[in-house]
């Protein structure tokens, strides 16, 4: 993970716009603009994520708990449009 992605991760949690776990996201899909999945998370997690957000951009990323501060989050999703669109775009 680049020192560039961990900063916008951050400015999206220090502003709140930051959904954590599929619970939540799936709960609130409409407001999750980019979904960041665990590297580490298994294959079938992965699967079932990205069957159930099939219309949401969708990435895996190596070090998400690190960038976060927080252990055992396989996923997360940024509900703020500028945020996800800088990650979206560093991510393609």
């Amino acid at each position: 993970m680049t020192d560039k992605l961990k900063s916008y991760i951050g400015l999206a949690q220090r502003a709140g716009c930051v959904l954590y776990g599929e619970d939540i996201i799936c709960e609130k899909k409409k407001q999750a603009k980019v979904v960041l999945l665990s590297a580490d998370a298994s294959d079938k997690y992965k699967e079932r994520m990205l069957t159930k957000l099939s219309d949401r951009p969708v990435y895996v990323v190596d070090g998400l708990c690190e960038a976060l501060h927080r252990d055992g989050v396989s996923a997360v999703a940024v509900s703020n449009d500028g945020l996800a669109n800088a990650i979206i775009s560093l991510l393609r």
